[in-house]
């Protein structure tokens, strides 16, 4: 279920063990929630009412009553197709579920990002890795079209070289899986000290990139999490497309 995922993902650092037990819990009874008190839907999940209110406050609820509503109102507007495909096919379903939640992780952080992409005229971009390198460059073929131009950095000299050159009119956007910054973190947080504008795009968590960037991007992906995994990359190109999306429509105003 989208909703509980994307409330763990959020509260993550604040959950512990037996929270997440009691997630996993609520989320095979989710259906019953609405209709059920504190107290029965404790009992149905092996816990006490106690435990289970302090969870709900952790998510961010002003109490018990709060989250009936909210998982009822999510039950109601839940789409089909997510029931379906979590019946036939995991994959899928996961998928969907990490384009929702990563949608909705940077919905609002979009449209700073935005203004700032149209009010400088010196715009980078930096992928650390194979997969991050062909989304940039295909997010500065997409800019170019709508009359933006965009310099990819192949590597971190490039981007040491480039930084020297930055000013108020530059706008770096730095794509990386983990975040961590590895081989070139030096050069970022003297960006950072200089206040150039970043743009940190990288998985959803507490990074030495997201801490540095101006606006930071956050993907979540399922298929990370498996062993011998492929990783899809889906919801990393999601934020790009969103984001061209978004120029595109600037442009037309």
């Amino acid at each position: 279920m989208t909703l509980l995922k994307y409330l763990k993902t959020i509260h993550e650092e604040e959950l512990t063990d037996t929270d997440l037990d009691i997630l996993d819990y609520l989320e095979k009874q989710l259906p019953l929630i609405p209709n059920l008190t504190i107290s029965e839907l404790a009992q149905k999940i092996y816990t006490s009412s106690t435990s289970l209110h302090r969870l709900v406050k952790k998510l961010g609820f002003d109490g018990y009553t709060e989250f009936k509503y909210i998982i009822k109102d999510y039950l109601k507007n839940e789409e089909k197709e997510d029931v379906r495909f979590s019946n036939g096919n995991g994959y899928l379903f996961n998928t969907i579920d990490d384009m929702k939640i990563t949608y909705k992780l940077n919905e609002e952080a979009f449209e700073e990002v935005i203004k700032d992409l149209f009010s400088h005229n010196d715009i980078y971009c930096f992928g650390t890795g194979w997969k991050q390198k062909q989304i940039v460059d295909n997010f500065a073929n997409d800019l170019l079209y709508y009359g933006h131009s965009v310099k990819t950095l192949r590597n971190t000299d490039d981007l040491e070289i480039a930084s020297r050159h930055f000013d108020e009119n530059s706008l770096v956007v730095i794509v990386s899986l983990s975040g961590s910054l590895k081989n070139y973190k030096q050069t970022v947080e003297s960006m950072y000290e200089q206040n150039i504008t970043i743009v940190g795009v990288s998985i959803y968590s507490d990074n030495p990139l997201s801490r540095l960037a101006t606006h930071s991007l956050q993907f979540v992906d399922s298929s990370l999490d498996i062993e011998n995994h492929h990783w899809s990359s889906i919801t990393l190109h999601l934020i790009f497309d969103q984001l061209s999306h978004a120029v595109s429509i600037h442009k037309g105003d």
